[in-house]
């Protein structure tokens, strides 16, 4: 999937169905990182579990893992 396609689910709690058939819950994000050799800023998406997003607020320990969008075959968005 492309980050355009995947921005309006961005911080909100979804089911994301990956390429290899595994469902995950969770939430995504965009963050634009900076690139030590040059000066061009590279777009990561970055997943976490409803629980951990919501540590992000407070500082407090999260486990986060990159993603790739072309992992993501689909997503539904779970957020009321």
């Amino acid at each position: 999937m492309e980050f355009a396609n995947l921005r309006r689910f961005a911080h909100q709690h979804c089911r994301f169905k990956l390429r290899g058939g595994k469902e995950i819950f969770g939430v995504v994000w965009e963050v634009e990182t900076s690139e030590t050799a040059t000066a061009d800023g590279t777009k990561r998406l970055f997943f976490a579990s409803v629980r951990d997003y919501e540590r992000l607020a407070t500082g407090g320990p999260v486990q986060v893992m990159p993603i790739a969008p072309s992992e993501i075959v689909a997503v539904e968005s779970l957020a009321s």
